[in-house]
């Protein structure tokens, strides 16, 4: 069953619920691009594992909470002082992230990266510096890359990335830098077909020079197998949250999916109640 959202679905973001669906999501973007690429061509999932500690390995749901210490009690604490106070401490975590080669098997080469963006990735700290370090080798090396980032938070990766926009998929052909094309969209509209390099202008005539792929079908497919998007609870503002304009239009949309009580009824109870009681008086 499709998504009801046109595009990403933004509670899909949370801090809790992404690192569920990002592997989910890498192996049904993989699956789906094996059936669009030529016998000559292997798409394969990696697996990249690595350590953090300090304040990078404080996970993203507990970074937004401010428990510094120079934080200013508040009238809570101060009026319990002899309560523990709720904190987080920075412990040693290891961090395993998926990303997809595309192999071609005539020459034996990977011909095209592709990297689906993590909060590890995206916030500042050790996992960002590390990827940013990657980009710039693959960026000086004639392998394709493609960045696909779908995560609101943080400042995005890409210097090419657009303004004000929410989701981004950036696609950096070897033979065309430093130019790249940037696909750009928001939360309320669809997601664009994406067209991924496959060969290089030298490559003889067999190979295949593009293939496209449907980001959505891939996060819907995704969806199904995460037990976690069954139990979203819709009533709740996604996080990180929408501005108000999108607020609206998401409230509109989750109301006419029946996902959430809409105004109109809350209204309509509301003045049943109130006349209820006038009779009474």
């Amino acid at each position: 069953m499709p998504d009801m959202f046109p595009g990403m679905n933004p509670y899909l973001e949370h801090p809790d619920l992404w690192p569920e669906i990002h592997p989910q999501f890498v192996t049904a973007l993989a699956n789906l691009l094996q059936k669009e690429v030529s016998e000559r061509y292997s798409i394969l999932i990696r697996k990249r594992v690595y350590r953090v500690s300090g304040e990078d390995s404080l996970v993203v749901g507990q970074l937004a909470h401010d428990c510094s210490p120079n934080s200013p009690p508040t009238n809570d604490v101060a009026a319990s002082h002899q309560q523990p106070i709720p904190t987080y401490i920075a412990v040693p975590q290891t961090i395993q992230e998926d990303y997809i080669e595309i192999l071609d098997c005539q020459i034996g080469r990977t011909v095209t990266i592709i990297e689906v963006l993590t909060p590890q990735k995206k916030r500042p700290g050790r996992g960002r510096e590390n990827y940013e370090q990657r980009c710039e080798a693959i960026f000086g090396s004639d392998t394709h890359f493609v960045e696909i980032d779908l995560l609101r938070g943080w400042e995005p990766i890409s210097a090419y990335a657009a303004g004000n926009v929410d989701y981004r998929v950036l696609v950096s052909r070897s033979d065309q830098r430093p130019k790249a094309d940037l696909y750009a969209w928001q939360v309320n509209a669809p997601i664009p077909p994406l067209k991924l390099p496959l060969s290089y202008p030298q490559d003889d005539v067999g190979a295949q020079a593009y293939c496209t792929v449907d980001l959505k079908r891939a996060l819907d497919e995704a969806c199904l197998r995460s037990p976690c998007y069954f139990s979203i609870d819709y009533e709740r503002s996604p996080i990180p949250p929408l501005p108000p304009e999108e607020t609206i239009w998401l409230t509109t949309l989750l109301e006419r999916s029946s996902l959430r009580p809409s105004h109109q009824s809350i209204n309509r109870y509301d003045q049943g109640k109130l006349t209820k009681q006038s009779a009474h008086l």
